[in-house]
């Protein structure tokens, strides 16, 4: 830090360069909790040095390793700073002083040079050094066991031989084996029918009983993982699955230190340093709510006694996890609690609060995805006309998002554009990888692309599973974000009128004659015939547009299969027909209000997002919906809006088996759904002050638009 009497001493130049930096600083510490030191630390924050300035970790090092022993360069997603850990704090104050306000020359990476401020820092992110705080219901007991007793816990794993004792597997990240049960990643689940030879290690009978008497733990577990992970290696974000292992999930860590990462939906993240022999039990709010990962990277930073940084590199860790098995049977109308000491949201009604929406979406969206990305990604293989034609539309050199891309099925169809994908289902995205896609793991609500600079955007069959409007909305204001002014983004949800004009959808016609759930469940991406919806006119009269609204909800006659149905979802809020103004209303009871109507629906909004008062029955119909969420039953029109939708797990083998359904039937998993009424997407758009619904249009019982950024 640099106080007034100091500046006065300066050079232009270099009072220039020290208000840069304190700005600089000031960012810093304002968005991302780094706080600079006035005191010199082996610890550097080297801002505009990052991967979101286009600066590599090698251009870093290689700037860096002259003035000193670079012990570690660290680089953050998404951010626009680097830190440099040196390993004396003379070498740093060398570097500080050699570089500080440099500029890095353009090179073939980067088209444009940066300058480079830096300062000493005594506070960095969470994700890099331990938090003060944990999350609610996690337990750390440090020096749970003696070095003697982890030595041999150690020498009992025999990882290069006797692999007939435990089953071990070889992951991309870490070595695994399993006791008791195999955990099958590809279904984040345990076959409580084909248990293991080999049970719960007896070594670990000891350490288990000492920790039931905690009083922690109230079940004896008997399926264990052991992880072995090399320095630079981690496991990404998760939660272990709810429905499959009794509250109270326990981590034994040996061999080396490793900070694990736990974030919160609503954001929050805390970073917990787990020594060696300690014992970290995850219980309640942490252990069902609360996502655990460990980052990959060699090193993490931690707090001195004397209050500075210093660097620890990770060595070989072995951790065991214990659970304890869920029986199937057990599993059926299990409550899952979500906290500890607050009010327990029930999974069965709709979300009250922000954190209860981030739960129901973490329970009945994200982990249905990642246990039936198989099933689900073998029922999606033939892209829509429409959307297809929409790609192929791009000029070339367009640079394309997809973002919740599935597996990929509308990647790699204009061969002239640059494409990347985005799924929040991590196998999903081994899928895409695997028919080497460019894709990475994102969400919708927090998409980790830069601001303005996509030219085109695919969000299909996403927001539907967003559990509040505002979360919608905020999708919405993401997928924006990252599109430049003038770019576009084509948005596709469930339609609520799966029957339109009369003319049913694929969804309803296909039902079949079965004495259980249809395993083939389609929904927003079902392979079906195009119901082709043509544009309006750009010139077509106000009048001809409302006239042209009201007959998809209000005629009565029966049109020929193969008609068009035109409509122009780029309407105005309030049109008129026949002199009479006639109120737009998205989420209407199937006609549309007009204004002399006397009584508020609670549904029935406009496009700016007022009440409009007419009579109808949508009101009782809204509040029965936001009391519980029921179970759809498939191949049938929608009762309410918002519901769970059965998606029956189809087994590899059952068949070749020769068992039957009712000998060995599938596992059902139930996905939230917010279908969307006619209009209601262009009124969520109209919410949001730099966009335009540039066309809108019905396509195979699905509301879509093509939205543009002003």
């Amino acid at each position: 830090m640099i106080d007034g009497q100091n500046m006065t001493k300066l050079s232009k130049s270099e009072r220039k360069l020290r208000k840069k930096q304190t700005k600089s600083q000031h960012t810093l510490l304002k968005h991302d909790g780094i706080k600079a030191s006035d005191i010199p630390t082996k610890i550097l924050c080297i801002n505009n040095a990052g991967l979101d300035s286009c600066v590599s970790r090698d251009e870093v090092h290689e700037l860096f390793t002259i003035y000193g022993s670079v012990e570690d360069v660290i680089m953050m997603p998404q951010k626009p700073y680097a830190f440099v850990c040196y390993r004396h704090e003379d070498e740093a104050e060398v570097a500080y002083g050699n570089l500080n306000g440099q500029t890095l020359p353009e090179n073939d990476n980067r088209k444009w040079p940066v300058t480079i401020y830096i300062s000493y820092v005594s506070q960095v992110p969470p994700s890099l050094s331990p938090s003060k705080d944990l999350p609610p219901g996690l337990i750390l007991i440090r020096d749970f066991i003696t070095e003697d007793f982890a030595r041999r816990l150690l020498e009992s794993i025999k990882w290069d031989e006797d692999t007939s004792q435990g089953l071990q597997k070889e992951l991309k990240h870490r070595q695994v084996k399993h006791y008791g049960y195999e955990f099958k990643y590809g279904i984040n689940d345990v076959d409580v029918d084909d248990p293991l030879p080999q049970g719960v290690p007896d070594i670990c009978q000891e350490l288990l009983g000492r920790a039931l008497k905690t009083g922690h733990v109230k079940y004896l577990p008997d399926q264990v993982t052991v992880n072995k992970y090399q320095p630079g290696q981690g496991i990404p974000p998760h939660v272990d699955t709810p429905a499959a292992f009794e509250d109270g999930i326990m981590s034994l860590s040996l061999g080396s230190q490793v900070l694990m990462d736990f974030r919160h939906p609503d954001g929050k993240h805390l970073s917990v340093l787990l020594p060696p022999g300690s014992l970290l039990i995850m219980t309640g709010e942490s252990r069902y709510l609360w996502s655990h990962g460990i980052t990959p990277r060699k090193s993490d930073i931690l707090p001195t006694p004397d209050g500075r940084l210093t660097i620890a590199h990770r060595g070989t860790r072995t951790s065991y996890t214990f659970r304890k098995v869920i029986p199937p049977n057990d599993r059926i109308n299990r409550h899952i609690p979500f906290t500890t000491e607050n009010r327990q949201p029930n999974p069965t009604k709709l979300p009250q609060s922000e954190a209860d929406a981030a739960s129901l979406e973490q329970i009945h969206v994200h982990q249905v995805y990642e246990e039936i990305a198989d099933h689900f990604s073998g029922t999606r293989h033939s892209p829509w006309p429409r959307i297809a034609d929409f790609i192929r539309s791009q000029p070339t050199g367009s640079i394309l998002a997809d973002i919740g891309c599935g597996n990929g099925k509308y990647l790699g169809i204009n061969k002239d554009i640059f494409e990347v994908g985005s799924d929040r289902s991590l196998n999903l995205v081994k899928i895409c990888e695997s028919r080497d896609f460019p894709v990475f793991v994102g969400d919708v609500m927090s998409i980790p692309i830069r601001s303005g600079v996509c030219d085109v955007c695919l969000c299909i069959a996403v927001l539907h599973h967003l559990s509040t409007e505002e979360r919608r909305l905020h999708g919405l204001s993401e997928l924006l974000r990252i599109l430049r002014p003038g770019g576009k983004a084509l948005i596709y949800v469930w339609a609520m009128e799966q029957e339109l004009h009369k003319v049913k959808s694929k969804y309803l016609k296909e039902i079949k004659v079965t004495d259980y759930i249809d395993r083939s469940t389609n929904d927003t991406d079902t392979e079906v015939k195009q119901v082709k919806v043509n544009d309006t006119p750009r010139d077509s009269s106000e009048k001809d547009v409302a006239t042209q609204l009201n007959g998809l909800s209000l005629s009565k006659g029966e049109p020929d299969e193969e008609k068009t149905i035109s409509v122009n979802m780029g309407h105005s809020e309030n049109d008129r027909v026949d002199g009479q103004e006639v109120i737009l209303t998205p989420l209407s009871c199937d006609r549309l209000a007009t204004s002399d109507s006397t009584e508020t629906c609670e549904l029935c909004v406009n496009a700016s997002g007022q009440a409009q008062g007419h009579s109808c029955e949508c009101s009782d119909r809204a509040q029965n919906s936001r009391k519980m969420l029921e179970v759809h039953k498939n191949r049938t029109s929608f009762k309410q809006q918002d519901m769970f939708v059965p998606w029956q797990l189809k087994k590899k083998g059952m068949e070749e088996e020769g068992a039957s359904v009712k000998d060995k039937a599938d596992p059902v998993f139930h996905r939230y759904y917010h279908v969307f009424r006619q209009g209601e997407l262009e009124a969520l758009c109209g919410r949001l002050d730099n966009c335009r619904v540039q066309d809108g249009y019905y396509d195979q019982g699905n509301w879509a638009v093509i939205l543009q950024k002003l």
